[in-house]
């Protein structure tokens, strides 16, 4: 029997749980320190240096918006949907959206107001705990490129998840450099999105395969089966 074609991918627990505790600890200092007005109105001053800067930085955090977040989730489902992999599908849509809602909740619980800093560049309604463009990005950036990559060799999927995570953290800065936010509030929305996309790892490595009833045979193992990432796999063997 012919050996069936084996989808390579990254395992995302190593790396959500460096990612996470970076930036967890780097909330941390700021907190313990008191530091985030500080840090933040230092970003936020460089940002003044040059009209071009200002311009650059504009266009890469409507990156962020909703609109771009949400066509990214919809183009992932549609990717999913081309698979026949329902539960993914679903999955990508679903999860960046209750990311969304769970923000807006802790905003309006939190209350936090907004930067009031002479260097503001971008002026944002609403409340600034956590950044809804960080918690978009986090979500959006990570998530589609981690089911885009386990259905690509390691190599690719490495570069596309590491190419993912600078550009969200490229967005996700830009909201402190443009003086739309504290640099405590990025921070948060970026581990509140990595919280999501824990959530979304772990539902997608426990859905059924795409189509594989039926189709393995005797003696054929179900690790081989090639709609199964490796990241998958090693999470369903934990």
């Amino acid at each position: 029997m012919k050996r069936p074609h084996r989808v390579h991918g990254v395992r995302p627990w190593p790396w959500l749980g460096g990612w996470a505790a970076a930036h967890a600890g780097l909330l941390l200092v700021l907190v313990v320190l008191h530091q985030d007005v500080r840090v933040s109105g230092t970003l936020c001053s460089w940002t003044q240096r040059g009209a071009s800067r200002v311009r650059l930085l504009e266009t890469l955090t409507t990156w962020g918006n909703p609109w771009p977040v949400t066509l990214l989730a919809a183009g992932s489902a549609c990717l999913a949907l081309v698979r026949r992999d329902f539960t993914a599908a679903a999955v990508l849509v679903a999860v960046p959206y209750a990311a969304a809602v769970s923000c807006n909740l802790i905003k309006t619980w939190a209350g936090r107001q907004r930067p009031d800093l002479a260097c503001v560049s971008a002026h944002a309604d609403g409340f600034s705990f956590p950044s809804g463009h960080a918690v978009g990005v986090t979500t959006g950036f990570l998530l589609a490129a981690l089911y885009a990559g386990g259905h690509l060799p390691r190599l690719l999927s490495t570069t596309l998840l590491v190419a993912a995570a600078l550009g969200a953290e490229a967005v996700t800065w830009s909201r402190v450099l443009l003086g739309a936010h504290f640099s405590v509030d990025v921070l948060a929305g970026q581990l509140l999105g990595a919280g999501w996309l824990a959530v979304a790892a772990v539902m997608l490595s426990r859905r059924p395969p795409p189509g594989s009833r039926g189709r393995a045979g005797p003696g054929v193992p179900r690790s081989a089966d090639p709609a199964v990432p490796s990241w998958r796999r090693a999470v369903q063997s934990q």
